[in-house]
């Protein structure tokens, strides 16, 4: 069904009415709304002012549809205080009532309830369905009888448009343009952590923080804006976010960017915040501790880690070939001018090394005052002693199955280490064979260990 009716038998008669009031001109009445406030029809079209009259009733399901639509259209129209007066009107709601649908719908414009009149002004405009939806120019002539559905305040924008009635901001309000409140948290020597609030117009955003030195200079290689690289380069975000960066420059100023965006993409003024990273190290001699472990005959991992006095620091592996060609002084100058500056501890496995072949580890850093400290040089050679992966294609037992003994047959005659296990997984005997590949074994269940680079591995064979 369309709309609510008051009285059954109006049904039969009012589903093919297209205007739910019969009149072509308004009809005075003076009545009171909710707050107290006395409303004369007259008053304000005298005053030039066209007049919505929303009739409604609280129970009314496309009522209850409608309200918040054309409470949105109250207020693109204005707020009542330029060419368009919005009321509504119910003639079978008290006070109460009207209380709990204002706040559920947020209602600002005036509500008169059936204590303050209601009853007069329906019975006057002959209203019979709701919601009924009527607009009257200040000729007092009623331009719109009845306008439904209203789908949203578009709908009622768009049917006023035809009578030249423009939309119109609430007075002392301005829509503010897309913006982002940028606020910074905790900043250290290497971290920086800034929260970013949007505004209600703002639908998305893009948030980046980099030196002006180095924006300045990526604007000018690649031709673009200082805002087009920020959408490029920064994370995109659509509600208030806690951002952290890390790894940051000690000592150094950042700019964080926020391009704020509207709902259709568009760009607005960039909003931006300063944030000065803390200086590092101290006054007294800067010394890095440097681990190195073989992982095989081509790699290494190593720690290094810096003492508090330490401001920057850098660090690498050189052979010692190369050391020695070079000598010891130019060899530490390669390492500072690195490009690769640190100021943490750093963690880090270097890959494709010369297998059989000596490295020195070389790490060097300065102290808050620019002073170099002292030269940290680790020796190591790749040459990684771990065990062999080995499958079952390497070699052969037999025979099996075996009542008391096998034989191991292999093409690999290093040393190993051979362990048996009975079957609740107990090792009886322990034995170091020189020579795989002629071996007898006795029992029924072994695991083979050789030791060479690729770490230990197990194979269990059961024999019966």
């Amino acid at each position: 069904m369309r709309k609510f009716f008051t009285f059954i038998v109006a049904i039969l008669f009012c589903l093919n009415i297209q205007a739910q009031t019969p009149l072509t001109e308004a009809v005075d009445f003076v009545a009171t709304d909710y707050d107290g406030n006395e409303i004369h029809l007259f008053e304000i079209l005298d005053r030039g002012q066209y007049v919505v009259i929303d009739f409604f009733f609280v129970a009314c399901g496309p009522c209850q549809d409608a309200a918040p639509h054309v409470q949105e259209a109250y207020r693109a129209f204005g707020c009542n205080e330029h060419d368009v007066f919005f009321m509504e009107v119910t003639n079978t709601d008290g006070p109460g009532m009207c209380e709990w649908w204002i706040w559920e719908y947020g209602i600002e414009y005036p509500t008169i309830h059936k204590h303050g009149g209601a009853d007069e002004i329906d019975i006057a405009y002959d209203i019979h369905s709701y919601p009924t939806f009527v607009l009257i120019a200040p000729d007092r002539q009623i331009l719109l009888q009845d306008l439904y559905p209203i789908e949203s305040a578009q709908t009622i924008i768009d049917a006023f448009a035809e009578f030249g009635i423009e939309p119109h901001s609430c007075d002392g309000e301005v829509e503010e343009d897309p913006a982002v409140e940028i606020a910074l948290g905790e900043v250290t020597t290497t971290t920086v952590e800034a929260t970013f609030t949007p505004n209600e117009t703002c639908a998305s955003y893009y948030a980046l923080m980099s030196t002006a030195a180095e924006m300045e200079q990526w604007v000018g290689m690649m031709g673009v804006s200082l805002e087009q690289l920020v959408q490029m380069w920064g994370v995109q975000y659509s509600s208030e976010k806690t951002h952290t960066w890390t790894e940051m420059v000690p000592g150094t100023e950042y700019t964080i960017y926020a391009l704020p965006l509207d709902s259709e993409g568009n760009m607005y003024e960039m909003n931006t915040i300063m944030a000065t990273t803390g200086q590092g190290g101290g006054a007294g001699t800067s010394i890095i501790s440097l681990e190195v472990e073989l992982t095989s005959n081509t790699s290494v991992k190593t720690i290094a880690t810096p003492n508090e006095e330490t401001a920057v620091y850098h660090y690498g592996l050189i052979t010692v070939e190369y050391f020695n060609e070079v000598g010891e002084e130019e060899a530490i100058e390669i390492i500072r001018n690195d490009q690769y500056p640190l100021y943490e501890t750093d963690v880090w496995e270097w890959l494709e090394l010369e297998p059989l072949t000596d490295y020195y580890a070389i790490a060097t850093g300065q102290n808050a005052e620019g002073e170099w400290g002292e030269t940290t040089i680790v020796p190591f050679r790749t040459e990684f002693e771990g065990c062999a992966e080995l499958t079952a294609s390497d070699f052969n037992i037999f025979p099996n199955p075996a009542t008391s003994s096998f034989r191991i047959i292999s093409d690999n005659d290093k040393d190993a280490e051979v362990k048996i296990y009975d079957m609740t997984g107990r090792c009886v005997k322990n034995i170091a064979a020189s020579d795989l590949s002629n071996s007898t074994i006795r029992r029924v269940l072994f695991i083979i260990n050789f030791p060479t680079s690729m770490g230990r591995t197990h194979f269990p064979t059961s024999v019966v």
